[in-house]
């Protein structure tokens, strides 16, 4: 360790990283554009510039090591003099057009503008174009405006250093640079969106997310990705109820300051007409009812059946606590013989971490964690053996999810399952294998409950309710606490459906996740999150 100062602040930091860094641990921010921390250093912008005693000139905050005793000067006269100076050729070329520029509101630029730039210009009026780039689609997913690049170089680097395509290089010399593809080489890698996270600007956005909503309006809720197993780390933009956008949140363990395209727009999957309302069938009609109807329907069954006649489809998008609810009701209270889980190949997904790459190869986030609680564990039919072999023999069969594999919606997979005396469906979409179902139950996607997922690494995340449900839909926790309250009050169990207490009941009773408490640390990690 090395104890520098900085503007006044003496803080001990690990010596050999780089002002930029050191500084974060005094909570001093260096005002930067080309650096990013799991990008090589090119010193490009000059925007970092610091003052060290001792040395002659402002050094460079990203290539500047630190070393014991150093006082370093952050804000001071000179250095705010060099950063305007900086600013002020930066803006000479750059466009006015904050308006109409998605990076609005989150742009580094604009902000380093409010506090270094000026209101005049010793240059005058004409800027540097470059006709026909300002609306460029380079990818399936990313548009250019050449315009509004500062040529930080941090999407080269990323296509190099990340994905290692290189389809983005500087093209042109001079003040005619140029940033592009190479000639029918187009930006298509899986985390070609990326380059939009790392630009400071708004040269390179997303087509899926263009003028679409200004960032100020959305509201944005810690979770984790749910398109596959690995568990990216992510923020939801959402509002009132429509989500708008993925965007990575960092987590060096897991994805770093990354995530794939697959993933970030996975949430269009949501762009669908919602179940809003409980239904039962009556007189084979399938007609909306009250929750009280609907629980009443499914006691009736359940209670003229025994164990072995009760089979149930769990779902790898559910959470862990909702896994653990699962087998109290269904495997301890009820003896169901049937309960299992199955998940849907993907990929293969690969996702960077600080520690290296990490392979997702499940199209759902929490498959082991559903696993982990003993759902599958001990089963009389598999998932499998339901969908192709059929339910004859089932009094009641219970889907957690009707979308709980892409097959589910396959016209010979429904009349398999349909074979089933009774058919009890959680869904939150309108599913074909809701609309053969004697009871649908309205639940909710991940966005909207609370809970924890168990990646592929086996670390438990947690994962945020963004908006309220849809109508009078559910979280899947919710459901499984109502029906088994209904149908048994006394167990203790089903009285509380609070993540927290069903989380710790959970720790405490399966051996899997013994040991593991809810103290969260700050990137959504528990601290006892090993399970093997």
């Amino acid at each position: 360790m090395a104890k520098v100062t900085i503007d006044g602040s003496e803080v001990d930091v690990p010596e050999g990283i780089n002002i930029i860094e050191a500084a974060k641990a005094a909570d001093v921010h260096v005002p930067h554009f080309c650096y990013h921390p799991s990008l090589t250093v090119v010193g490009q912008c000059r925007m970092c510039l610091v003052e060290v005693d001792g040395m002659p000139k402002l050094q460079a905050g990203c290539s500047t090591t630190v070393k014991e005793g150093m006082k370093i000067h952050v804000y001071n006269d000179k250095v705010d003099k060099a950063r305007k100076g900086q600013m002020e050729f930066l803006l000479i070329n750059h466009p006015l057009d904050c308006p109409i520029c998605d990076k609005a509101g989150e742009c580094p630029l604009q902000d380093y503008s409010f506090n270094f730039g000026s209101v005049t210009s010793r240059y005058g009026e004409y800027k540097r174009t470059y006709p026909g780039m300002d609306r460029t689609p380079i990818g399936p997913h990313v548009v250019q405006n050449m315009n509004r690049c500062i040529h930080c170089t941090r999407c080269i680097r990323f296509t190099q250093e990340i994905t290692g395509t290189s389809e983005l290089a500087f093209f042109k010399r001079g003040a005619s640079t140029e940033v592009g593809v190479y000639p029918g080489v187009p930006l298509d890698n899986w985390m070609s969106a990326c380059v939009t996270d790392v630009c400071p600007t708004g040269a390179l956005t997303t087509r899926e997310f263009r003028f679409e909503s200004r960032v100020w309006n959305l509201d944005s809720a810690e979770s984790v990705c749910n398109g596959c197993d690995v568990g990216c780390n992510i923020f939801i933009g959402q509002r009132n109820g429509q989500i708008f956008r993925y965007r990575p949140r960092v987590n060096p363990e897991v994805n770093d300051h990354w995530l794939c395209d697959y993933g970030r727009f996975s949430h269009e999957r949501y762009e669908t007409d919602r179940v809003v309302v409980p239904k039962v069938r009556r007189d084979e009609y399938l007609g909306i009812s009250t929750w009280g109807e609907a629980l009443e329907a499914i006691e009736e069954q359940i209670e003229k059946t025994t164990g072995d006649k009760i089979a149930v489809i769990a779902t790898a998008q559910m959470t862990n606590e909702e896994a653990f609810l699962v087998k109290r009701l269904f495997i301890d209270e009820l003896g169901a013989a049937t309960v299992d889980v199955m998940v849907d190949p993907i990929g293969p997904i690969r996702m960077k971490s600080r520690n290296g790459w990490i392979v997702g190869t499940q199209g759902a986030p929490n498959f082991r964690g559903v696993q982990h609680v003993g759902v599958g564990a001990k089963t009389a039919k598999t998932v499998e053996q339901l969908m192709t072999e059929g339910a004859d023999g089932i009094d009641v069969l219970y889907i957690c999810e009707a979308g709980f594999s892409e097959r589910a919606s396959q016209p010979e997979v429904i009349a398999n399952l349909r074979k089933a005396k009774t058919l009890i469906v959680h869904a939150w979409e309108n599913h074909p294998l809701a609309d053969v179902a004697d009871v649908v139950l309205p639940s909710t996607i991940f966005a909207e409950k609370d809970g924890t997922f168990t990646n592929l690494q086996g670390r438990i995340q947690r994962i945020h309710q963004s908006y309220p449900p849809k109508g009078q839909a559910q979280p899947d926790l919710e459901i499984l606490r109502r029906v088994g309250f209904t149908l048994f009050p006394d167990v203790e169990d089903f009285r509380s459906a609070d993540v927290e207490t069903v989380f710790d009941r959970l720790s405490e009773n399966v051996a899997a996740f013994h040991g593991i408490q809810w103290n969260e640390d700050g990137s959504g990690t528990f601290a006892a999150s090993s399970i093997t």
